[in-house]
């Protein structure tokens, strides 16, 4: 599988970092520094994905709804590259 896009924006990750390791003294891993570091192809057994249609079923039948979220995550080599939430029932 190709990405052509994979390269977020590094800057506020990495400020992000400095901030942590300055401010509250936790040392950033090797592995954080280079988190936006991966191939620029991998196989597609190297990535999960993680599809849950309706997060909060107990809220829902309920009759909650505005607890309800569709979450949609993947992984490339067991790091974790996309995270999305969607709330359906907000306004």
């Amino acid at each position: 599988m190709l990405l052509e896009n994979y390269k977020l924006n590094k800057g506020p990750y990495r400020d992000y970092l400095r901030e942590l390791e300055q401010v509250y003294g936790q040392v950033a891993s090797e592995s954080d520094w280079n988190f936006f570091e991966f191939p620029d192809e991998f196989y597609e057994e190297e990535m999960v994905i993680w599809i849950d249609p309706l997060d909060g079923t107990k809220g829902f039948t309920e009759g909650h709804l505005h607890h309800i979220t569709s979450m949609i995550g993947v992984s490339v080599n067991m790091r974790p590259r996309i995270g999305i939430i969607h709330k359906p029932y907000y306004n």
